[in-house]
């Protein structure tokens, strides 16, 4: 693994964690309450495959089974972002629609996220994309530190993702939040 890319690309999950939370955190959650629309599943979504494709792409070194993994949880990422891209004009109709800000903010989050994966996957040697790959060191101490980092706070999130989505639900999966939401 070349430690040059790597660190490159922990540091642009780093930019995009931060980034993420203000778009999520503060413009999803807080200022625009997307928890009580239809979207909030979409989000939800993604909140749970990011601690997935963090632990099979930056924390593990992504090879063979691990890197295959990683790879189908970003599609199936991608697939739910594209879902809410084309869900997010009709979901939004009564705020006017995204804002310039947010606009901007998510072709800045997309670019740094695809950059951070691309990276990281330019650093895995070619023998890492065999089913089969050889076992090898983990990445530098550093790098393990920062998603270590980054991993309880996405778990988090995604919790309060689903708590929240499920708060004023009547469906047996989300029956669970009625004592919490008291």
């Amino acid at each position: 693994m070349g430690p040059t890319l790597v660190g490159a690309a922990t540091s642009l999950l780093v930019v995009f964690s931060l980034l993420a939370a203000v778009d999520g955190l503060y413009l999803h959650l807080w200022r625009y309450r997307l928890h009580e629309r239809p979207e909030h599943w979409l989000h939800t979504a993604r909140g749970l495959l990011f601690p997935g494709i963090l632990a099979t792409l930056f924390l593990a070194p992504p090879r063979g089974g691990v890197l295959w993994l990683g790879l189908a949880l970003v599609a199936l990422d991608q697939a739910v972002e594209l879902w809410d891209m084309l869900s997010e004009r009709d979901s939004r109709a009564s705020l006017g629609g995204l804002s310039s800000f947010e606009y901007a903010l998510h072709v800045l989050l997309t670019t740094v996220r695809v950059a951070a994966i691309t990276l990281a996957l330019a650093a895995v040697p070619a023998e890492g994309w065999l089913l089969a790959a050889p076992p090898v060191p983990g990445h530098p101490a550093a790098v393990r530190a920062v998603v270590e980092g980054l991993l309880p706070g996405s778990l988090v999130l995604a919790g309060l993702h689903v708590w929240l989505g499920c708060r004023g639900a009547t469906a047996g999966a989300c029956i669970w939040t009625r004592a919490w939401s008291r």
